[in-house]
C-alpha cells in the first residue's frame, strides 16, 4: 500500500459501529448514575446487588456519570483518535467487573431486572469494547496534529508514575480485598473492593495510554472526563462524610489525592491548551 492509499484509510474517522455502541452505552450509564449517584440508598432494589455504605456506591455512580459524558463526546465526535485512548481503559474496567461477578456470585439479586441488565452488559463490553476499538484504531493517523507539543520529559514521568501507582492500588484492592478492607478509609467488602479496583484501573490505564500516545490532541477528553469524576467523587465524599473512619491518616491521604489529582488535571490542561493555543 502506498501512503496516499494509507492516508486516505487513517482519515480519523469514526465507525458507525463505533457510535452504536457509544449511544447504547450511554443508556446504561446514565440510568447507573441515576441510581448510584443519586439514590445510593436504595440499591436494595434498584441494583444487581445491595451496596453498603452508600460511599462505594456514590463511587461507583460518580464514574459511570463521567464515563457517560465521554461516550456522549465520542457519539458526536468527528475524530476518532480524540477518543481512542478511553476504549483501553474501559475494556480494562469490564474484565475486572465480570470476573469481580462471577467470584461473589452469591452476592446478586438473581432474578431480577437489575441483576439481569448487570450481567448481560459485563457479558458483552468485555468483547464489545475491544472489538470496536480494534475497527476503528486502524483510521487513525497516529500522527501529531499542529497543536501537539510534546510532553516534557518530567511530565511524562510524572504521569506515567501516577499510572503505575494506580494500578498497583488497583490490582492491591482486586487481589488483596481483606488486606484493603482492613485499611481502608470506608467500610468495604470483598466484592465492592474488588469492584472499587475497577474504577481505579480507569484512569490508571488512562495515564499510562496518554504517556504512551503523547498526543495533546489525543488525551484531552481523557482529562474531562478524569476531571468530571473527581469533581463528583468529591461531592460523593462530602455526602457521606460520616461513613469515613476519621482516624486513619488514610482517609485524608484519599481526599488529598482526590483534591491533589483534580488541581493537577486542570493545571496541565489549562498548561497545554495554552501551549496549543499559541501555536
Amino acid at each position: 500500500m502506498d501512503p496516499t492509499e494509507r492516508a486516505s484509510i487513517r482519515d480519523d474517522r469514526i465507525l458507525p459501529a463505533t457510535r452504536i455502541l457509544a449511544a447504547v452505552v450511554i443508556v446504561v450509564l446514565a440510568l447507573a448514575f441515576v441510581i448510584l449517584f443519586l439514590t445510593p440508598d436504595q440499591t436494595d432494589h434498584r441494583f444487581a446487588w445491595t451496596i453498603a455504605p452508600t460511599m462505594t456506591a456514590m463511587l461507583m455512580g460518580a464514574g459511570y456519570g463521567s464515563a457517560a459524558y465521554f461516550y456522549a463526546r465520542l457519539l458526536v465526535g468527528r475524530r476518532w483518535h480524540e477518543f481512542g485512548l478511553g476504549l483501553p481503559a474501559t475494556a480494562v474496567f469490564t474484565w475486572l467487573l465480570l470476573a469481580a461477578t462471577v467470584v461473589h456470585w452469591d452476592r446478586f439479586h438473581h432474578g431480577t431486572f437489575p441483576f439481569l441488565l448487570w450481567w448481560w452488559v459485563y457479558l458483552i463490553t468485555p468483547i464489545a469494547v475491544p472489538a470496536v476499538w480494534l475497527a476503528n484504531r486502524r483510521y487513525d493517523p497516529r500522527t501529531p496534529e499542529p497543536g501537539d507539543h510534546p510532553y516534557p520529559t518530567w511530565l511524562r514521568v510524572a504521569m506515567f508514575a501516577a499510572g503505575g501507582a494506580m494500578a498497583a492500588i488497583a490490582a492491591w484492592l482486586f487481589l488483596d480485598p481483606n488486606g484493603a478492607i482492613a485499611v481502608w478509609p470506608w467500610a468495604l467488602t470483598p466484592l465492592t473492593s474488588r469492584v472499587v479496583a475497577a474504577f481505579v484501573a480507569i484512569p490508571a490505564v488512562g495515564w499510562l495510554r496518554i504517556v504512551v500516545d503523547g498526543r495533546w490532541s489525543a488525551a484531552k477528553r481523557m482529562l474531562e472526563t478524569l476531571a468530571i469524576g473527581l469533581i463528583l467523587l468529591l461531592v460523593a465524599v462530602g455526602r457521606a462524610w460520616d461513613q469515613f473512619d476519621h482516624g486513619s491518616l488514610l482517609t485524608y491521604a484519599y481526599v488529598g489525592g482526590d483534591v491533589g489529582t483534580l488541581v493537577a488535571t486542570g493545571a496541565l490542561y489549562a498548561w497545554m491548551g495554552r501551549r496549543s493555543a499559541s501555536t
